[in-house]
């Protein structure tokens, strides 16, 4: 663990370097200003689980901060590259998951199937992250010439496409259940059985835990809105950007439900469950942005 983080924090380093270096360069294209700009950000954030699954939500808040530098190309087409501090606060709640493993032998060896039912499951993600955005650009007001001249315009459209790359420095979890409830059918006598305790079949208290998952996360970015021209060398992009994530850091550490022995829930730390095959990240926000022309 220690060498991940050590790992992760060198990456940090050389991105940030890489980014500040790219801005301080004066090679243009075709007389093109570039462009080195500071950001803020936050927004709406929940989980699309795939297939959907009935009786599950998700919400949460995210937000960040950070530097970027973009180098155009053309007069209206520009390469995006930065790094930022990002936070995700998301909690999720599934108001039950099922159960069932098959052909289990009671202490009166007889056949029986298990069914149990989890309710009140829920999940809550404190992600802290550096993130690393490379995206193209697109606008309609032209970029300043390297010599000062300006176009005149004092206002255009922008849109930005890329990846953004989250370096998961924090990603914890904390999950819950309120109740288990085990019940056993014997397949041989048609019959139900479900109040005896001391066999592991009834009602019993939930059971909490936490834990540390993921490294790295990819996300599939797009941006768009308004740029504002301030001065010959200074402007203002203001716009609503959508984040849609590519993979599930905690895939890994999510169990599947048959994996516990629900017969002996004071043993029970079942940790993430799985209750959807696909979770994907999702953000919906405002982003601010301030950038100054070379």
């Amino acid at each position: 663990m220690k060498n991940v983080k050590r790992k992760i924090g060198k990456l940090a380093t050389k991105l940030i370097v890489i980014v500040f270096v790219m801005s301080s360069l004066q090679v243009t294209a075709a007389g093109n200003s570039n462009e080195f700009a500071i950001h803020g950000g936050g927004g709406y954030s929940f989980f699309l689980f795939r297939p959907s699954v009935t009786g599950a939500s998700s919400s949460g808040a995210s937000g960040d901060l950070g530097v970027g530098f973009t180098g155009f190309v053309a007069p209206y087409v520009g390469l995006h590259v930065g790094v930022g501090l990002g936070i995700y606060s998301i909690n999720v709640k599934v108001d039950s998951i099922k159960a069932f493993t098959s052909n289990l032998i009671d202490i009166q060896n007889l056949n029986f199937d298990l069914y149990s039912t989890l309710s009140g499951y829920s999940e809550a993600h404190q992600t802290f992250c550096l993130s690393v955005p490379l995206m193209l650009q697109y606008q309609t007001m032209p970029s300043q010439s390297s010599w000062g001249r300006s176009s005149g315009s004092q206002q255009g459209f922008y849109a930005m496409g890329g990846l953004k790359l989250n370096i998961l420095l924090s990603n914890s979890y904390e999950s819950s259940i309120k109740t288990l409830r085990n019940e056993a059918y014997y397949p041989d006598f048609n019959n139900w059985a479900g109040t005896q305790n001391f066999a592991g079949l009834g009602n019993f208290k939930g059971r909490k835990a936490k834990g540390n998952v993921g490294y790295v996360q990819a996300m599939l970015a797009l941006e768009a809105g308004m740029k504002w021209r301030i001065s010959n060398e200074m402007f203002i992009y203001t716009g609503a950007y959508f984040d849609y994530g590519l993979n599930d850091p905690a895939k890994n550490s999510r169990n599947e439900t048959n994996e516990y022995n629900y017969l002996e829930p004071q043993n029970l730390d079942f940790g993430l469950l799985k209750f959807a095959d696909k979770t994907n990240l999702m953000t919906i926000g405002l982003k601010v942005r301030l950038a100054f022309a070379r």
